[in-house]
């Protein structure tokens, strides 16, 4: 009995952390992108709030059309992962061609709140001489360092989006080929600026308040 008692504390100390920095790990990327840092504060991420990121990395060649592929799962109170779904192309989506594909969230304005995202990407990569929409990319050094997105709220549509921890895998594909250039994994935490709700145990931990 006390050993199984202990087993139930235990996994709801884990479950219960909070992630307090960016963890990434390389699942089989090829030689040809590499990403030597990735750097994201405030964590956990606060939505809505300013998210600061900095990126370090280089393309070895010209890569063309490429295709990107989302899998995010949210960690639960029982330490078990949820999928979060792709709605209104926000989630666990595939993004078929990635020349096109921040023009597409301006345009197309996903989810009523990715025009301004893609805006702001744009802004990101134009200061450091990349235009997200050529294609193929060359090859080239990239350095972000320190860029401020503002995150929105989440409108109701995304309402998944509940504050905790998640697990993303990113994958990125040569359309031409088929062949794999990017695998990361990542592990983050979220945060909301709302008054925690009970329903939060049940696919995560309870929202937490936040001090602002």
């Amino acid at each position: 009995m006390v050993g199984k008692i202990f087993f139930v504390l235990a996994s709801l100390s884990v479950a219960l952390a909070e992630i307090t920095q960016l963890q990434m790990t390389d699942c089989g990327s090829s030689s040809d992108v590499r990403i030597s840092r990735v750097a994201i504060t405030p964590m956990p991420i606060q939505i809505p709030g300013d998210l600061h990121i900095s990126v370090d990395g280089s393309l070895m060649r010209a890569i063309g059309s490429s295709k990107m592929m989302l899998s995010i799962k949210r960690k639960t109170f029982l330490g078990l992962e949820v999928p979060i779904p792709c709605i209104a192309h926000v989630g666990s989506c595939t993004y078929d061609n990635l020349c096109t594909t921040v023009n597409q969230m301006i345009t197309e304005n996903w989810a009523g709140i990715m025009a301004g995202m893609g805006k702001q990407i744009n802004t990101m990569l134009s200061g450091v001489g990349v235009n997200a929409s050529q294609c193929p990319q060359p090859a080239r050094d990239l350095h972000i360092n320190d860029f401020t997105l503002q995150l929105p709220s989440m409108p109701s549509i995304l309402s998944f989006f509940a504050a905790g921890d998640y697990h993303i895998n990113i994958k990125v594909n040569e359309n031409s080929d088929g062949r794999q250039l990017v695998c990361m994994d990542l592990q983050l935490s979220v945060t909301e600026h709302k008054e925690p709700s009970g329903s939060g145990w049940l696919f995560g931990r309870r929202k937490r308040r936040s001090l602002y």
